[in-house]
Parts: structure tokens; C-alpha cells; sequence
């Protein structure tokens, strides 16, 4: 299954060093699968297993991704440092899951500018209804509140349920309902 629309990429300098631009793009091509095997295999992503090539490929297929990359000229991706995957039907719904940045590229604001790349895209879609998340660490939750909209509505043991509305709820971008 490929998105309905055609990619989406945003370029960004390193504020650390200025020869260095990022790139995020939901090109499915760009994704470098031994480097997204990597980091499933790893306590990155301590929710995550190592899939097969062919189930790891599936996953791709069949989700919006978003591919953070180093890049020299803003175009030509040179090594995946972070990634972030939405399962979605494109028009109602979404689960954002398996976002992550390198440790050496944290704190670069990397991860926040990823979020606000994609509530770009969230609020485009005009049918939205929830997008949803689950986290256990209460930095990413005020992280996913900031850029996304996203609000807790619970959870259970250590793990936070977070949810993010849409114009099919009512809901208006700034998580107030149009009642307010």
C-alpha cells in the first residue's frame, strides 16, 4: 500500500554545526532498513523486537513514515538518525509509534521539530478524527502536548495514553473543542 500523496521533505540546519543540514522526509524509499533493524533491535525503541527484512519492509509500506536523515546539500540523505512511524487508514486516523533520534543527535531539538513536521501534515487532513500514543516518560508526553496537540487520557501501569484530535471531532488544533 503507497500514501495518497506524494512525499513530503522539510530541511533544517544543525544548530551544532552549520555544515551539517537535516533532512525529514516521508519518502519511503530514503528509509534505510538496516539502520531501522538497528534500532528495533535495541532499547531505543525497548518496546520494539527485530523484525524480518520482509515484515520490517511491510511496516514501511504500510504506514506514513518520517525519515530524519544527515544530509550535505539538504537533498541527498547520508545516514538515518531518527525516525517516526503513523499508522493510518490517511483520512481518519492515526498511531503514531517507534519515534526515536540518536542519542548523539539529542538534544538538537530534533525530535520536536519531527512532531511539528507531522502535526503539519495531521492538519491537512481535513476528516481527522484521533490520533493516538502511548509513552512512559512524562518529557516526551509535554513533548507530543507542545508540537502535536496530543493530550493524556489515561493509561495503565507506566504507560501514558495520549490522544490528539482532528477537525471529525470537533476538536479544534488547539485540543479545545469548538463548544469552548
Amino acid at each position: 500500500m503507497s500514501p495518497p500523496s506524494p512525499p513530503q521533505s522539510w530541511t533544517r540546519q544543525s544548530p551544532k554545526t552549520p555544515n551539517i543540514t537535516y533532512l525529514l522526509s516521508t519518502d519511503h524509499s530514503l528509509i534505510d532498513l538496516f539502520a531501522l533493524s538497528s534500532a528495533f533491535a535495541s532499547d531505543l525503541l525497548y518496546w520494539a523486537k527485530p523484525l524480518s527484512p520482509s515484515q520490517l519492509q511491510k511496516c514501511v509500506d504500510q504506514s506514513l513514515c518520517l525519515g530524519l536523515y544527515t544530509t550535505d546539500d539538504g537533498t541527498t540523505p547520508k545516514e538515518m538518525i531518527g525516525f517516526g512511524r503513523l499508522v493510518t487508514d490517511y483520512v481518519t486516523f492515526g498511531y503514531l509509534t517507534d519515534v526515536y533520534v540518536l542519542p548523539e543527535y539529542q538534544g538538537q531539538g530534533l525530535a520536536k521539530w519531527m512532531m511539528s513536521c507531522l502535526n503539519e501534515i495531521l492538519c491537512a487532513w481535513p476528516d481527522l478524527r484521533r490520533c493516538l500514543l502511548f509513552t512512559r516518560d512524562q518529557g516526551p508526553a509535554r513533548m507530543y502536548a507542545q508540537t502535536c496537540n496530543f493530550r493524556e487520557i489515561g493509561g495503565t501501569g507506566s504507560l501514558i495514553m495520549m490522544e490528539r484530535g482532528g477537525p471529525g471531532t470537533g476538536w479544534r488544533f488547539d485540543g479545545s473543542s469548538k463548544d469552548e
